[in-house]
Order: C-alpha cells, then structure tokens, then sequence
C-alpha cells in the first residue's frame, strides 16, 4: 500500500500550521491579540476551517506564536553568554527584550494572559529564564549587578521600561532607551544600607503568574464563526 498520500497530507499539515502562525504572528504583533481568527486565516492564503483543524482553539494559535517568542528572546540571551564584558552582555538583552516588546504588541499582551500557561509555552519560558540567570550571575561575578537582582526582577523591569515609554512612543520613539538606562543604573551594586522593601519575587511566583483554573475554550465571535466549518 502506497504511503505518498499520508506524507503529504501530513506535510500539508505541517505547511498550514506554519502559515498560520506567521500570518497570526504578523497580525498580533501590528494589532494586538484581538485580531479575528477570520483575518488570519485570509492573510495565510488558506481556506475556511483549516485553522480550527490546526488549532483547535485561539488560544492554542496564540500560544504557538507566543513559544516562538520566548524561544527567539532565550537565543539571544544564550548567544550573549560567552560576551567577555557581562554587564554588556546584559544590557544587550535587556535592550533586545524591550524592542521586542514594543515591536511585538500581542506578545507583550500574552504576559498576563491564559496562553502563557500553555505547557510548551512553559516550557521555553523556562529556557529564557535560564538564560537570563546565566547572563545575571556572570554580571554579578563581575560586579556589575547587586547580588539581591534575580530574573524574575529583570523580566519585570523590562515590561516596566516598555510601560514608561508607552505614552510617547509616537513623538520620542527612542524614549524607552532612556528608561532602560535608568533601570540599568539601578542594577548596579551600593554602599547603602539593605532596602526595607519586599524580597524579589521568586520564579515559581512568575512562572505561575497565568496559571487559572481549567475552563471551557471561549466562544467564537461573529467574525470566527464565518471560518468555522
């Protein structure tokens, strides 16, 4: 019995999903996570119903672009490991992260939403914070960053300088540069006395910061059920 009919249409499938995930990636980072399923299947050339049979809910298609990602941001930060200079190398990323989050509107959005709890999504996250702990003990080491700065800090911060920037981000597009570099400064090791503040919080506090209770997918709006078969 022939098996050509079976790899293609598993190749089929594996092209289709990847259409998808580019058109919605394109499509979330200009307009946001409230971007209709019915746009995305039009800008992926493809026709009614195969996002559904690909994702089986928006969230599922959310949560594929937003593992990617993570997985990108994880790769820069891994690629910096070897910088001889490590508050350089931090600075880096942090710089990078922030573009991506002004650049990337649905991704900064998915931060506190459902999708990030997927567990491939989880997953990656995980690899970034890695990543992220190994670019910070080595600026610690070097004594560039205060001992009491952990990952989680430095992730939050960089929503924070995406955050700040917002409100002038069409007249000075370049403010958040400014922001960064505050935040940087702040990193940097003192003489004063400990903080009376809160401790830093932990990273299984961020990594089940959009952890919810199981719940029904939600249900497709007008525009989603004029692609729904």
């Amino acid at each position: 019995m022939s098996t050509r009919a079976p790899a293609r249409s598993r190749t089929d499938a594996v092209r289709n999903q990847q259409l998808l995930v580019e058109a919605a990636a394109r499509a979330f980072a200009e307009h946001g996570l409230g971007v209709p399923i019915s746009r995305i299947v039009r800008e992926a050339g493809l026709g009614k119903g195969t996002v559904f049979r690909c994702f089986p809910t928006k969230d599922h298609l959310v949560a594929a672009v937003v593992r990617e990602r993570f997985g990108e941001l994880a790769e820069t930060a891994e690629s910096l490991l070897a910088e001889e200079d490590a508050g350089k190398a931090l600075r880096s990323f942090m710089a990078s992260t922030v573009e991506v989050y002004i650049g990337d509107r649905g991704f900064f959005e998915s931060l506190s939403l459902p999708p990030r709890s997927h567990p491939e999504v989880r997953e990656v996250e995980k690899r970034l914070i890695d990543a992220v702990e190994g670019l910070l003990k080595r600026a610690q080491r070097q004594g560039v960053v205060r001992a009491d700065i952990t990952p989680v800090d430095v992730l939050l911060l960089l929503g924070g300088v995406r955050q700040a920037a917002a409100p002038l981000s069409t007249t000075v597009p370049d403010l958040w540069r400014r922001y960064l570099g505050l935040v940087f400064d702040g990193l940097a090791p003192t003489r004063d006395e400990p903080s009376l503040a809160p401790p830093a919080p932990s990273r299984e506090q961020y990594e089940d910061s959009t952890r919810s209770p199981a719940r029904d997918s939600p249900a497709p709006t007008e525009r989603d059920r004029e692609v729904h078969p």
